[in-house]
């Protein structure tokens, strides 16, 4: 299976994940496109975009006379977003991160949340973002920190490490592992950008409990294939794992008078400078700099 095949979703899984994994970034989606400081009319291309998430968001913010292109790789998803995509003028595209089907300057800012991460070359993918940037334009994105910062995360990885396989536990430790902020922050700066900054911030998710909402989150993710292949009786064991793992893990969780749990994360953001600027959210975000 190649890099970029482990990462795609197939079936009903987009589904799954703008119902699911929508509570997992909620947070960062507003604050992504807070640092971005988009601004009405402007040309917003959000990579990576998954159902529509920032998207639908971004183009809130530049209105009517603005322009919000969302592109992905997975078909299934480009379907998902645009069957949820409520009367906008999003353009929702196919397409890979490191070969952009856009002219030189067309932008005045791309947003990526918790994509880069899991781009097969990150640095051609940073590079074309670079290139599709008007002068001045600003780049936002977002990459998870360390998986310790993150509870459920960590919860999560233990049990499917016990119950599924090792590769299923590296799989989801994934998302973090741009969790380096000085590896984050030259990374970006390699491609091109100036002033890139990193700058962590803790924001708090508020989950469902593991029973109701594990089995959802698992079938929105590339795993759900290995768990569909275990025998019945054992399906169950990688969310029950995780309801023991939660409260040892999750010792900064609260839980609220509903019972349900509360997980910070932290978050990185990039400034604003005078090339195109990038802002990348590490739960960590960060945000880089100019072009």
């Amino acid at each position: 299976m190649s890099g970029e095949e482990r990462w795609q979703l197939s079936g009903n899984a987009a589904a799954f994940y703008d119902r699911y994994v929508m509570l997992i970034m909620e947070p960062w989606v507003r604050r992504l496109v807070d640092v971005a400081t988009l601004q009405p009319d402007e040309q917003v291309l959000d990579i990576a975009c998954g159902t529509g998430f920032v998207a639908r968001f971004a183009a809130q913010r530049v209105g009517v006379k603005g322009r919000v292109v969302g592109i992905d790789l997975n078909p299934g998803m480009i379907e998902a977003a645009r069957k949820a995509e409520a009367p906008t003028t999003i353009d929702w595209r196919i397409g890979d991160a490191a070969a952009l089907p856009f002219e030189d300057g067309g932008f005045d800012a791309v947003l990526c949340q918790q994509g880069l991460q899991f781009f097969p070359d990150r640095i051609q993918a940073l590079r074309e973002m670079r290139r599709v940037l008007r002068l001045g334009g600003r780049l936002a994105l977002t990459v998870w920190s360390a998986v310790a910062d993150t509870p459920y995360a960590a919860a999560l990885a233990a049990a499917l490490t016990r119950h599924v396989s090792p590769e299923a536990g590296s799989m989801a430790q994934a998302p973090h592992a741009l969790h380096d902020a000085a590896d984050l922050q030259g990374l970006v700066a390699s491609a091109g950008f100036r002033n890139v900054q990193v700058r962590p911030t803790i924001a708090t998710t508020k989950l469902p409990l593991p029973e109701e909402f594990v089995p959802g989150h698992l079938a929105a993710l590339p795993i759900a294939q290995a768990i569909t292949q275990l025998p019945h009786d054992r399906r169950a064991r990688p969310h029950q794992r995780h309801e023991r793992s939660a409260p040892r893990l999750c010792r900064r969780q609260a839980v609220d008078g509903t019972g349900r749990g509360s997980c910070r994360h932290g978050e990185c953001l990039t400034p604003r400078s005078t090339g195109p600027s990038a802002r990348v959210a590490r739960t960590r975000q960060v945000s880089v700099g100019v072009r």
